[in-house]
């Protein structure tokens, strides 16, 4: 489910508990909403409301470590990208059809993973296959000297490399934050908001104080979905290295 919908999902849920604690706070008698009570609400929901900022920290830290490990892997992707190219030059022209094949590779690597609306889409299929075409160009080569085969050994050392790095990536598509755990977090969030509405006066001044602060945690909750998600949404995993990757093999 996209990060938007969640998260105005999540807004409509807690400030509509905001808003169902205010009316039931002009529903109930009097004696309901004494000191005493006021006082028993307040300590049962901050056990909740720690629960929920418990909760808050694990999705944020989950989503940065998810961030943060995709990010690596694509700077991964343009680092082997680029001492291949490199070991191919030192090769010499018997390399150049596996050269070839390594820029081909690379550019709809770069159209996959960071595509353009111009471009023309590309699967994971395709680019394993060229790939694997890749390696077998390398594998064709015959070396006549130790240098030849120390080169090919290190071309096929980081090939490897470059598929794993590329089936990680592959198998880490999705959110690492589960859906039951967000509704759970919402609906603690929507029992707190409704603590706070229960005893609140009825005025603009304070609905709109709760509708702020009920954007803000569903914003929040929004922010941590796009995090975890890197390759779509409103933030970005940079794709900046692996253009940086293509320049230097395409020059």
């Amino acid at each position: 489910m996209a990060s938007p919908v969640i998260g105005l999902a999540s807004f409509l849920v807690i400030f509509g508990g905001a808003l169902l604690g205010m009316l039931a706070g002009r529903l109930l008698p009097d004696h309901h909403l004494s000191d005493q009570t006021r006082a028993a609400v307040s300590v049962s929901l901050a056990i909740v409301g720690t629960l929920s900022a418990l909760v808050i920290g694990l999705m944020i830290s989950s989503a940065n470590n998810s961030f943060s490990s995709r990010s690596h892997e694509v700077t991964g992707i343009s680092v082997d990208l680029i001492r291949m190219d490199r070991q191919m030059r030192r090769y010499g022209s018997e390399a150049d059809d596996a050269r070839a094949k390594l820029r081909i590779y690379a550019m709809a690597k770069m159209q996959e993973l960071f595509p353009k609306p111009e471009d023309p889409p590309r699967t994971n299929e395709a680019t394993i296959e060229m790939l694997e075409a890749m390696q077998d160009a390398i594998l064709s080569l015959t070396p006549t000297d130790e240098r030849h085969r120390w080169i090919r050994s290190e071309l096929l050392t980081l090939s490897a490399s470059l598929a794993q790095t590329r089936w990680q990536l592959d198998e880490q598509t999705g959110s690492d934050i589960p859906v039951p755990f967000i509704i759970l977090l919402i609906l603690w969030l929507a029992i707190v908001f409704a603590s706070f509405g229960l005893f609140a006066p009825v005025n603009g001044i304070v609905i709109v104080s709760l509708c702020l602060s009920s954007m803000a945690v569903a914003g929040g909750i929004m922010m941590i979905l796009e995090l975890d998600s890197p390759f779509y949404g409103l933030i970005h995993v940079s794709g900046e290295p692996l253009r940086n990757a293509l320049a230097q093999i395409l020059h």
